[in-house]
């Protein structure tokens, strides 16, 4: 094929090529590129011509961006509504993180946390009181919140400090020494008193235990109902204990110290008040003994301050009370239910963190104590106005719930928070059960005793 021919060839062979629009996929590689596959559009475009890359993403992909935060709770009705609009409020304030709220079933719901953290899975935060997080801290699985608490850059050093120096040391009562539980609000037993009952056989609210016994011994021969009960007969013998002044925990040798024939002497009264019927052990109406006392069937009870909107009298008329015994002998068990935060990723502890800070700052604290019907410890929260405005705007009975706490409150005590903690509360229950059944005091002391400092050195 001569020159000539060739090139009638290769010129009718482009122009079949560009006819059927291949000329593109063979072109020499030295042609310039379309500008658009050369570099990112947001690149070359002037900043005020283009949108940044951020505000086109879809939402969920921005929101997937954030690092996650999980709260678990067993909380329902106002409760739940305020955690869910703190959580809102908080993730519209910053673009860095997401806090989610997820709500748990009380049954099994510290073993399910346990269970899940352990497996390095579950939530970030729960709330949930000292003792609890103190099940965490041998295998470093609870954050210790000093050093994000005193940052000079993100700290709350000034709400930390101005909580009641017997609160400040349950912070701080693990064996290690770390930061790690954040009361959050303060609640406290309280006498619920049918006043009706007390009126009509002419008694006096008491103000110690021996007076409880010896009202209800009364009440019990002129009714035949008991007349008194415990909620939690754990926090009953722990306040009779403490008030004896034989202590709670040796942390540096790991036992008990209440093992003193004093204690023995609660014991044995705690059982034989029972056994007479003059005191009731356990409910016959539901999980609580409030649904008793509503049905007349306990003349009082101790119970917690924040139970009062469960009060329902068939009949009777009532009142709140301080707890016996507790400025007289310089001891009252102040419940103070707050933040444990788990350890987890930096990225994660500091938005845990961050969370909490929010939390605990003294309008939205306020607004949490209102939620819980309870009181708050800190000095910063007690300032503000919305915080007056709820204790002083409080009906009348949601007053005097509070006031009953109050009184007690310069008395309050921590018990330490160690390995073991939990378990002892477990053990307490147990030995009220078993004097309540008629064993001795001297030999339920023997096993407790005996359980608990086991349980201490595990």
């Amino acid at each position: 094929m001569n020159k000539k021919t060739v090139t009638i060839v290769v010129a009718v062979i482009v122009a079949l090529l560009v006819a059927f629009g291949v000329y593109s996929l063979v072109k020499p590689k030295s042609a310039p590129e379309p500008v658009a596959t050369e570099a990112p559009a947001a690149t070359e475009a002037p900043a005020e011509t283009e949108a940044p890359a951020a505000t086109e993403a879809p939402a969920e992909e921005t929101a997937s961006a954030r690092t996650k935060v999980v709260l678990w709770h067993t909380f329902t009705d106002a409760q739940q509504e305020a955690l869910d609009t703190f959580a809102a409020e908080f993730n519209a304030s910053q673009s860095d993180y997401e806090v989610v709220v997820e709500s748990q079933t009380l049954t099994g719901f510290t073993d399910s946390v346990y269970m899940a953290v352990a497996n390095g899975q579950g939530p970030n935060m729960i709330i949930n009181y000292a003792s609890e997080a103190a099940r965490y801290v041998p295998d470093n699985l609870v954050l210790d919140l000093a050093p994000y608490i005193n940052d000079p850059e993100i700290g709350m050093a000034d709400i930390y400090d101005s909580l009641p120096e017997a609160i400040k040391t349950e912070t701080v009562g693990f064996v290690d020494g770390g930061l790690h539980a954040l009361p959050a609000v303060t609640t406290g037993p309280i006498l619920f008193v049918n006043k009706t009952i007390f009126d009509e056989l002419g008694l006096n609210v008491p103000t110690t235990w021996e007076e409880l016994a010896e009202v209800s011994k009364t009440i019990y021969e002129a009714k035949g109902i008991p007349g008194f009960a415990a909620d939690s007969k754990i926090d009953l013998l722990q306040s009779l204990f403490m008030q004896t002044g034989a202590g709670y925990i040796d942390l540096q040798n790991k036992k008990v110290l209440f093992d003193t024939e004093d204690c023995i002497k609660w014991l044995d009264w705690y059982g034989q008040n029972i056994q007479a019927g003059y005191f009731k052990h356990m409910p016959e109406t539901g999980d609580y003994i409030s649904g008793d006392f509503n049905a007349g069937l306990v003349a009082c009870y101790l119970g917690s301050c924040a139970g009062y909107p469960y009060i329902e009298p068939d009949g009777f008329e009532f009142i709140m009370a301080p707890m016996p015994d507790a400025i007289n002998t310089a001891w009252y068990p102040s419940w103070n239910r707050g933040m444990i935060v788990f350890n987890k990723t930096e990225e994660e502890n500091k938005g845990a963190y961050l969370f909490l800070k929010y939390f605990f700052t003294p309008e939205v604290n306020a607004r949490w104590a209102e939620a819980m019907n309870a009181i708050s410890p800190y000095g910063t929260t007690q300032d503000v106005e919305s915080y007056k405005a709820y204790i002083e705007g409080s009906d009348q009975l949601l007053r005097d719930s509070l006031n009953a706490v109050t009184v007690n409150l310069s008395a309050a005590g921590a018990l330490p928070s160690i390995t073991g903690a939990s378990e002892i509360r477990t053990l307490l229950d147990d030995a009220a059960t078993a004097v309540a059944g008629g064993m001795s005091g001297a030999d339920a002391m023997k096993t407790l005793v005996e359980d608990s400092n086991a349980a201490l050195n595990q």
